[in-house]
């Protein structure tokens, strides 16, 4: 018997699989795919959260404060973790997404780094099933083989792959929205923890991903971060009726969610010549990249119209399906400040031409709710109570965020050797 199997070799699962062998443990990782790094493999390495409790605490205001708390009090003591082991890391920025405070890595240096300190990482190693003993997991089925543990960490990253969950818990054409996501997170840590008599968390019919241009004739990973619309927040938003339904300051994240639920899940984003030249074809954050979004958009298929004036892009959008009038309605008096579908906060005129008009659809890259577990990464059941011996870290853990978004990678790197600090405590308290 070993110490603790990991399900899942993504971000949270390398973390907690080198912080495991760091402290003396036997562990054992179980990655489903060809390779390691799950769907923070094709991120931009951004690490990144909340400055504050306060600041969270106003973004997700019925998120889990303690869960909040070892998120904020946990960021710099892992980015410096990563930066004393050799693993590059940029400067510190602040206002990242308008609130954050961030620094960049090399993300594949870093999962290369974690991958090195364990000595089992299984690939092409599905988990099928959870074993049990007298009521306590002891360890996994993975590959056809038993694997016999201690404890079991479930780090399988959400469950946006699966159409099944996703209708059920987004909505019933949820899965209409493209997966912006490695293709192995499809609810195997969701299901192994039901079976084990885990309760849900609060936030499941939420999820992280952006906005992207549409229609599109592929959408690879390679296109992942260009088609990213991160510049909506200076835009205007609407729906096929013409009506803005999003105050656009609050963010793409945001704005991607609530996409889903208009007709057709499709939007269209409007800007001016300055937004385009500042924000679409400028580096979106430190170190980003400088690509024409729109132009790249455009090779793919999307539906991208410039005029010289706004009457005349309202003809053009009008060819998309978009109503005609709702649009030339909303446009007239947004510019007038009148009353509006949704509030404004950071008001975006169109004064400089030509003027920008992009369809856009929802994705999803990781689903914000998941597994109930307490601040140390214990499962819970629907009663509160410890499900003995399993642990749960990252993507499929939720109960924090929803709809704000303010970590990904982060919960990886904080939460994943947090569980393994926890799998130490219970097993001291078992050998006593």
């Amino acid at each position: 018997m070993i110490d603790l199997v990991v399900v899942g070799g993504g971000q949270a699962g390398l973390a907690a699989g080198a912080a495991a062998a760091a402290r003396g443990l036997s562990v054992a990782v179980c990655e489903k795919t060809e390779r390691h790094g799950g769907s923070a493999y094709f991120s931009a390495g951004i690490l990144w959260t909340a400055p504050d409790m306060s600041t969270l605490a106003s973004l997700l205001p019925d998120g889990d404060p303690e869960l909040g708390r070892v998120l904020v009090e946990g960021f710099e003591p892992a980015v410096a973790a990563a930066r004393d082991a050799g693993v590059p890391i940029s400067e510190r920025w602040t206002q990242h997404l308008g609130f954050g405070v961030a620094y960049r890595t090399d993300i594949h240096a870093l999962h290369d780094h974690w991958a090195s300190a364990i000595d089992d990482l299984r690939l092409n190693t599905p988990v099928r099933s959870l074993l049990f003993d007298a009521g306590r997991v002891c360890g996994v089925v993975a590959g056809g083989e038993e694997i016999r543990a201690r404890a079991v960490l479930l780090a399988t990253g959400g469950f946006q792959g699966d159409t099944a969950l996703v209708k059920s818990f987004l909505g019933w054409d949820a899965d209409r929205a493209l997966v912006r996501s490695n293709r192995g997170s499809v609810g195997d840590g969701f299901r192994l923890a039901a079976s084990a008599g885990a309760a849900a968390s609060s936030g499941l019919g939420t999820f992280y991903g952006h906005t992207v241009a549409s229609p599109l004739s592929s959408f690879e990973p390679a296109s992942y971060l260009p088609l990213a619309q991160y510049h909506s927040k200076w835009c205007i938003l609407v729906n096929r009726h013409g009506r803005r339904y999003h105050d656009e300051a609050l963010g793409d994240e945001v704005a991607n969610q609530l996409t889903l639920r208009q007709p057709g899940a499709r939007g269209v984003l409007l800007c001016d010549e300055s937004v385009r030249r500042e924000r679409v074809v400028s580096a979106p954050y430190p170190h980003g990249q400088v690509i024409d979004r729109f132009k790249h958009a455009r090779s793919l298929g999307a539906r991208i119209a410039s005029a010289p004036t706004i009457g005349e892009l309202v003809t053009r959008v009008a060819e998309w399906g978009v109503d005609a009038a709702g649009l030339a309605d909303t446009l007239e008096r947004y510019a007038h400040g009148g009353a509006q579908d949704a509030p404004i906060t950071a008001p975006v005129p169109l004064r400089e031409a030509p003027f920008w008009a992009v369809e856009f659809q929802p994705t999803i890259t990781f689903t914000l709710g998941g597994v109930r577990v307490d601040p140390w990464g214990r499962v819970l059941d629907r009663d509160g109570a410890v499900v003995s011996g399993l642990y749960c870290a990252g993507g499929d853990a939720g109960g924090l965020q929803g709809p704000h978004y303010v970590a990904g990678l982060m919960l990886g790197m904080v939460f994943g050797p947090r569980a393994v600090e926890a799998v130490v405590m219970d097993k001291e308290e078992i050998d006593v």
